[in-house]
């Protein structure tokens, strides 16, 4: 396996700060579009989320088919979350694309990381296990240096 490029150890630690950001936030997200998916799609349900409604400032509103019946006025969170996760997923990639590049890990790695922002929970997980691992090598390498 290769080894980061000895001009590269400085900026290993903004790397990983960077990538542990943002596996957190882009985990929550998505934990957050799996409940708003609950939500909307389990048969007794089928409910968005809405702001600033005509039903108060929260509330849930019954979710037809194409979106029927939802109101008019206020912000949709069901959708903004949709969104933003997704927006939130491209800094993952490129946080799990930076850390892949400057440590040079494997490519299947970087792809196992990569499915961390779209399925739940995983993300939690590389984080803690590639952090970890970056870390360990920067050790080394830095000892060795």
């Amino acid at each position: 396996m290769s080894t980061p490029l000895p001009s590269q150890l400085p900026q290993i630690p903004k790397v990983l700060t960077f990538f542990k950001v943002s596996s957190y936030v882009t985990g929550i997200f998505l934990l957050l579009v799996m409940i708003t998916w609950g939500i909307r799609r389990l048969p007794f349900l089928g409910f968005d989320l809405w702001m600033f409604g005509p039903n108060g400032f929260f509330s849930l509103e019954r979710y037809g088919i194409e979106g029927e019946g939802l109101p008019d006025v206020g912000v949709n969170l069901t959708v903004w979350i949709l969104i933003i996760h997704g927006w939130l997923y491209v800094i993952y990639l490129l946080a799990d694309f930076r850390l892949w590049t400057i440590m040079r890990w494997p490519f299947m790695r970087f792809l196992f990381i990569a499915a961390g922002g779209v399925i739940p929970f995983l993300s939690f997980y590389t984080e803690a296990r590639y952090h970890k691992l970056a870390s360990e090598q920067l050790a080394e390498l830095e000892k060795g240096a």
